[in-house]
């Protein structure tokens, strides 16, 4: 990388933090969903160790406190701290968000850590595609929650509140970690970023992958959201690591017999009588 005139050594195993602007919540149902702010404010960070004589780095010291506020750097071929999918062409604009002291790594060598932000970032034009995941290992997490809550009444009635989809399983999660090319995480990080931004996807194809949510829930297809994603960086010069969680986006019954009583909103409940004694509350979503 050059900085201010300066040539400095970038360790390649720095790893790129990538924060969509998505809030998500998980609604009463167990569907979850996202709120979005935009691409626009998505923040693109990365944490980038530097390492040379302690007169380069004490030089950059200097840079850091000349440009307080930003400075321009220029990236060398292979430096894609921000993500395979950022462009590091040109002259880009980056701000020190944070920074250690610097420490001695070696005999003669020294280090020094910067949390640095890309603002304005310009993107590669690969067609966002998610068809070429591939699993790192056959570890995975796969989690299915089975959640019915009762509640009493003063004249202990009881009320059951059961997250129950129309196929009668629960939600579930399943958490992976995958390994890509260079031009393949390209791809895998716009389609993360613009087409199943909080929205909902056909869960993946991949490595003869079933039951990703488990066995009662059977072995698909199945609609779900990516709710959570982490770049990990490159496992070796060519080839880079990627960590994906996806919520399962349940269905519910969309038609309801003549003696349930469905309220409106944007998630209405099913209420059941069954009895002069026991009511079931059965939370439908949208």
């Amino acid at each position: 990388m050059i900085w201010d005139g300066k040539s400095v050594l970038i360790l390649w195993n720095n790893v790129p933090s990538t924060t969509p602007a998505i809030k998500w919540h998980q609604k009463s149902s167990g569907n979850w969903r996202g709120s979005d702010r935009t691409s626009a404010e998505d923040t693109f960070e990365s944490d980038v160790v530097f390492r040379g004589p302690i007169s380069e780095l004490t030089a950059l010291e200097t840079v850091l406190n000349d440009n307080r506020a930003q400075f321009t750097a220029t990236f060398n071929s292979g430096e894609q701290i921000f993500g395979a999918d950022v462009l590091h062409t040109g002259n880009l604009t980056v701000i020190v968000t944070q920074y250690s002291k610097i420490r001695k790594a070696s005999f003669k060598a020294f280090e020094m850590t910067l949390r640095l932000r890309l603002t304005d970032p310009s993107f590669t034009a690969d067609t966002p595609d998610f068809t070429k995941l591939r699993k790192s290992s056959h570890q995975d997490t796969r989690e299915t929650r089975f959640e019915m809550t009762k509640h009493f009444t003063y004249d202990q009635e009881v009320f059951i509140a059961d997250r129950l989809s129309n196929d009668g399983t629960e939600a579930g999660l399943f958490t992976a970690n995958f390994t890509q090319t260079i031009k393949e995480m390209a791809a895998i990080r716009r389609y993360l970023l613009v087409t199943a931004r909080a929205t909902k996807i056909a869960f993946p194809t991949f490595d003869n992958m079933s039951f990703p949510f488990g066995t009662r829930a059977g072995s698909g297809p199945f609609n779900c959201r990516v709710i959570s994603w982490r770049d990990l960086g490159r496992d070796s010069f060519g080839e880079w690591g990627l960590s994906i969680t996806f919520a399962r986006d349940l269905s519910y019954w969309n038609e309801l017999p003549s003696n349930i009583i469905q309220e409106t909103g944007s998630a209405p409940d099913q209420i059941q009588e069954s009895g002069s004694q026991v009511d079931i509350i059965q939370e439908i979503g949208t």
